[in-house]
């Protein structure tokens, strides 16, 4: 089988301003055997942020040539050769790993359709139920944010997640979301916080002391990726709160150093961020080997299939269609659909069942959002 062409695609959702902000791409690969694999990559497009532009050249150019002719069942060999030629030995990951991943993404799809079988079972099992934690990270006042995350408890989640970070919010705000959500889900539904990396270890362990009596289960990214000692700083201080993060991380140099240096108790990749599953199955793997559990973040569409066909995958980050953080991407894919199943212990999310990752787009949503150049 040999990859002849790599067609892209450009979806954006127009702001108030008429400017294009959140954008998705699709990355079509057509094979010689008739079967073609569907990939994306999210990027900013706007004055702040213009990466847009940068991801479609990369894809439409760069990768397009590289992987011209290639067998896309050879994940491992195509994956070290896009890396190797774009991504080169000065360390320019960043985007470029996103652009990777969407190729990467296709070809695991076409994987799975050869195969008949969806790409959870081509990683060796198949859990009937894959584990959930619901993502509240709403940007509401304290009480309303509180009366959200109680509607997600009385619709069956055990376990949530909000967002406290000085990107966004003052420490006061933070610790009134962490209150008022606390004293409106009860004491035994488990409380997440995500502060993005906006902390350092002095503010993250007086953080730790002032929440004690609201029982966080987990402080997500209490330092900047790069502060890997802070990482390890602030889990010795941590108490019975576990430390998560690998969110905003990139590359296996990374993750080792908070694997090996024991900075987390849940490590959290993303395979868009990685590079692709190809890479995230690396970094799972080793994760896997020294007994630390992991967690994806975001793109419940790709991450459901590895919950489902690894074991030490310990829940997925499950976004509700009410989240504005996924809203567009959601519009713009139809499928895959989420089939749930409410536990005494929770959401669980059914495994996919379509052969390859199952992304299809909304033809008439597409249509509407399409970026002409």
């Amino acid at each position: 089988m040999k990859i002849t062409d790599v067609v892209v695609k450009r979806y954006g959702q127009t702001g108030e301003n008429g400017r294009i902000g959140s954008e998705v791409q699709t990355v079509e690969l057509q094979t010689d055997q008739g079967v073609s694999g569907l990939g994306f990559v999210t990027a900013n497009n706007n004055r702040l942020s213009p990466t847009a532009d940068l991801v479609a050249g990369v894809l439409r150019n760069n990768l397009r040539n590289i992987v011209l002719g290639q067998d896309p069942l050879l994940t491992d060999t195509l994956w070290e050769r896009m890396y190797e030629t774009v991504v080169g030995r000065r360390g320019a990951r960043g985007f470029l790993l996103h652009c990777i991943a969407a190729i990467d993404f296709a070809c695991w799809d076409i994987k799975g359709k050869v195969m008949g079988r969806p790409v959870g079972d081509l990683l060796g099992q198949r859990r009937e139920l894959v584990p959930t934690y619901a993502n509240c990270a709403h940007h509401m006042p304290p009480d309303e944010l509180a009366q959200r995350a109680r509607e997600y408890v009385d619709k069956g989640h055990t376990a949530l997640k909000i967002r406290g970070g000085l990107n966004v919010i003052s420490l006061k705000e933070s610790t009134a979301r962490v209150h008022a959500v606390r004293e409106a889900i009860g004491p035994d539904v488990k409380l997440m916080v995500d502060v993005n990396g906006s902390w350092d270890a002095d503010i993250a362990t007086q953080q730790l002391r002032a929440w004690q009596p609201y029982n966080v289960y987990w402080l997500e990214e209490p330092c900047p990726p790069e502060d890997i000692p802070g990482y390890v700083e602030v889990r010795k201080r941590a108490g019975d709160v576990n430390i998560s993060g690998g969110e905003q991380h990139s590359g296996m140099i990374e993750f080792r150093s908070l694997l090996e240096n024991r900075a987390v108790d849940v490590l959290q990749p993303n395979a868009g961020g990685v590079g692709g599953i190809t890479e995230w199955l690396r970094v799972y793997n080793l994760a896997t080997s020294l007994g630390v559990p992991v967690s994806p973040w975001n793109l419940q569409s790709v991450h459901l299939h590895m919950a489902a066909g690894l074991r030490n995958v310990k829940w997925i980050e499950y976004f509700m269609p009410d989240n504005p953080l996924l809203e567009f991407q959601t519009r713009l894919f139809k499928e895959p659909l989420f089939s749930e199943e409410r536990r005494d212990d929770g959401i669980y999310l059914l495994p996919p069942s379509k052969p390859g990752l199952g992304i299809v787009l909304d033809d008439a949503y597409a249509e509407q959002t399409l970026i002409f150049e």
